[in-house]
């Protein structure tokens, strides 16, 4: 049973955070508009390739950072910078004629994710504190069914943009990508915002 409850709150927070509005997930709907649903699965599997090395840094460092709101104003602030420039590429850029670029997607995620100063918060004073202690089964299960959670949602999500995409007309397609691209951009500041909290200034 109690090893029932590590998985079920693995489960629960990847789906959580799968769902929730951010960086990674406007990236995913932006992905597979502009692509397919191959696109989408790539953004979707991204984070398992970014958290696991920040779960096993974090279990190494977690007791000896010194500085840690120094790091995450860093973490901050480029990540913000990433966003800017995805977010005036989204507005300004021209879809007529959009090619499939599907190591581009998976980069994309790949950046997004491991520049995104949540992911650290999430691992550092969540996800890192709630397995230390644990048996290696109970830890390995909380951490394979957050990534089943997180990355079983997002590739839900991505299906069902798949699936209505071809009911969007040209027109409303290319205003749907500049909204995401204002939401990269909103996204950006709020990650600047937390830069100049982090950093103390």
């Amino acid at each position: 049973m109690e090893l029932f409850e590590h998985i079920l709150f693995g489960l629960i927070l990847g789906i959580a955070a799968g769902i929730s509005p951010g960086s990674l997930l406007a990236l995913l709907i932006s992905e597979t508009l502009r692509g397919n649903i191959k696109n989408g699965i790539l953004v979707s599997i991204s984070p398992i390739f970014t958290d696991i090395p920040i779960i096993l840094v974090s279990l190494y460092l977690l007791n000896r950072l010194q500085n840690f709101n120094f790091l995450l104003g860093i973490i901050s602030l480029t990540g913000s910078v990433i966003l800017f420039y995805l977010g005036i590429k989204n507005i300004i850029g021209k879809y007529q004629d959009i090619p499939t670029d599907l190591h581009g997607s998976f980069i994309k995620g790949l950046i997004i994710n491991i520049l995104n100063p949540y992911t650290y918060l999430f691992w550092f004073f969540i996800g890192t504190p709630y397995i230390t202690g644990k048996s290696f089964l109970e830890a390995s299960s909380f951490v394979l069914f957050f990534f089943i959670g997180i990355t079983g949602s997002m590739i839900l999500i991505a299906i069902s943009i798949e699936k209505i995409k071809i009911f969007i007309k040209s027109r409303y397609y290319y205003y749907l990508l500049k909204f995401i691209g204002f939401l990269f951009i909103i996204f950006g500041i709020i990650l600047t915002k937390n830069s100049i909290k982090y950093l103390g200034f």
